[in-house]
């Protein structure tokens, strides 16, 4: 007989304790008090290496959110950070979830927020801004401390398609809305639809609701609906779910128009994705709808719309330094409408005569060590050594002309990380290499603390769990990504080696460090 996991309101049973230790005597029991002293000691741990971690934090960006209660009686907000180290790695930290104190004024998610930053040592002068959606508590709080506010793209994007007010596709959803609400309520239909549906052999997802929260879910479900609609016309129960001809084209219609702004959500809400990246999309998808029949009213209110958020990017100035610092789009035209890539210079070369570069203390360790130089006394030396330093600080604008120039003569291709670039060319360009490790640090959106929610939020307004406090909460979440993190440790332990059995099987034909650098162009980045 096996001993599984046993449930707590045995523990304390001395006649339970005794039997198991018969049948296990190797078995041990663990209480819930054991339990919670090992969870905050995890918590500990996690705090400490994240703080060693920090240590290379220069600037930052944070993504943050907030999840109000099923009856608003709790506020909750969860904080991650991101940065670019020294070695242009991309890291993402999750600081940990808090309920705030009262209302969820800005006064109070500033506290909130501020105590976080303390925990891990973090300085509020090292935080540029913040990646959240439109809340006016999170952008008053942004606004008093100075800090740049980028808007969450995917939640711009999603904006364009819930304003996509034409009462002919809102008449042909609704039908399509009541079939998903029937397959959602009754397990017998789900049942039925998907052996339909396999006798079919229709792949994909069955025709179910979204969740509320899912941007571009009304698309996502119209797709659907399309894909399995032999499905729909094969039982008998659901005839009256089908569309006439007319309704069936407006519907083809809506989701052959909207798809591509689905699409982009999706790879807003990506992990590996940069803030340089969220005016290409905007522009991307602002030719696609002008490319369109004007003469349709979708058309019509999906331009204005479009065009309505892509201006608004257009004036933040993050997402304008970004897409500058991004090699693969700097400089391209027609991607900033009527702003002009001058415009833009005057930014970054605003922002980066604001601190000085001194030196290079994180050199390529390729690079051999500069001789040392003698030093004398004499005049006549040190008038010279005076007149080389002093021609030797570049400033921004000789970096932005020789930044161009490199740009005219070799573009990285788009699958290349930017970092790459970066990290190849901090010592021509000091100055834009530090710019780039602050702006592009941030993501395109804040879908990382959405899927966070996603995932603690059943287990707050669960009837089970209803008495968890958001402490106990934040332990188990700090625990889980303290196990991600070793998890990941290993998988680069078992790979380093792996790389070393590689090399010294295959010393012939092995590349050299610098030659592989160069050869191999990571398609994402890596988050350690």
């Amino acid at each position: 007989m096996a001993t599984g996991n046993v449930s707590f309101r045995f523990v304390n049973n001395r006649f339970f304790r005794k039997f198991v230790k018969e049948l296990n005597p190797e078995y041990r029991l663990i209480g819930p008090d054991s339990i919670r002293r090992k969870l905050r000691k995890n918590c500990e741990q996690y705090i400490k290496e994240t703080i060693n971690e920090l240590e290379s934090l220069e600037k930052c960006f944070l993504s943050m959110d907030g999840w109000d209660g099923k009856y608003e009686n709790v506020s909750l907000y969860a904080l991650f950070v991101y940065f670019i180290d020294k070695k242009f790695r991309k890291k993402r930290v999750f600081l940990g979830i808090r309920s705030v104190s009262g209302k969820a004024t800005a006064e109070n998610v500033g506290d909130l927020i501020t105590e976080i930053l303390s925990n891990y040592k973090i300085k509020i002068s090292s935080v540029i801004g913040a990646v959240c959606d439109g809340g006016s508590n999170l952008k008053s709080f942004l606004q008093k401390n100075n800090l740049y506010h980028l808007h969450c793209c995917a939640h711009s994007l999603a904006l364009i398609l819930k304003n996509l007010k034409v009462k002919a596709i809102e008449e042909v959803l609704e039908k399509v809305n009541k079939l998903a609400a029937r397959l959602s309520r009754s397990k017998n239909d789900r049942r039925l639809f998907r052996e339909r549906s396999k006798a079919l052999r229709t792949e994909g997802r069955i025709p179910l609701q979204f969740c509320i929260t899912r941007w571009g879910g009304q698309v996502l479900l119209a797709i659907s609906y399309l894909n399995h609609y032999q499905s729909i016309s094969a039982i008998n129960n659901f005839q009256q779910y089908l569309l006439t001809d007319a309704e069936k084209k407006i519907l083809e219609e809506f989701v052959s128009l909207t798809t591509p702004f689905a699409e982009a959500i999706s790879r807003a809400e990506a992990d590996d994705t940069y803030s340089s990246e969220i005016i290409p999309q905007f522009a991307s998808l602002h030719a696609f709808i002008s490319s369109q029949d004007s003469s349709k009213k979708i058309v019509r209110v999906l331009k204005n719309e479009t065009q309505f958020r892509y201006k608004q990017v257009l004036g933040n100035e993050i997402a304008l330094m970004a897409v500058f610092c991004d090699p693969r789009f700097s400089y391209m035209k027609g991607l900033l409408l009527d702003t002009t890539w001058e415009d833009v210079e005057s930014l970054v070369e605003l922002y980066c005569d604001s601190f000085r570069v001194i030196g290079n203390s994180d050199s390529s360790p390729m690079s051999p060590p500069e001789k040392k130089q003698k030093s004398t006394d004499s005049f006549f030396s040190k008038y010279i050594e005076s007149k080389r330093e002093s021609t030797s600080l570049q400033t921004a604008k000789n970096e932005i002309v020789s930044f161009e120039a490199l740009l005219v003569s070799a573009r990285p291709p788009i699958s290349s990380s930017p970092l790459l670039f970066w990290e190849t060319n901090r010592n021509r360009f000091p100055k834009l290499s530090m710019l780039a490790r602050h702006v592009l640090c941030s993501p395109q959106s804040s879908a990382q603390v959405e899927r966070l929610f996603s995932k603690c939020g059943q287990i707050v307004s669960s009837t089970r769990r209803n008495r968890l406090s958001t402490e106990t909460l934040n332990d188990l979440l700090l625990n889980a990504f303290l196990a991600d993190s070793k998890i990941h440790e290993e998988d680069e332990d078992s790979s380093d080696d792996e790389q070393a059995d590689l090399q010294e099987d295959f010393s012939g034909m092995w590349p050299t460090a610098k030659k592989r650098r160069q050869s191999s162009v990571p398609r994402s980045v890596r988050y350690d």
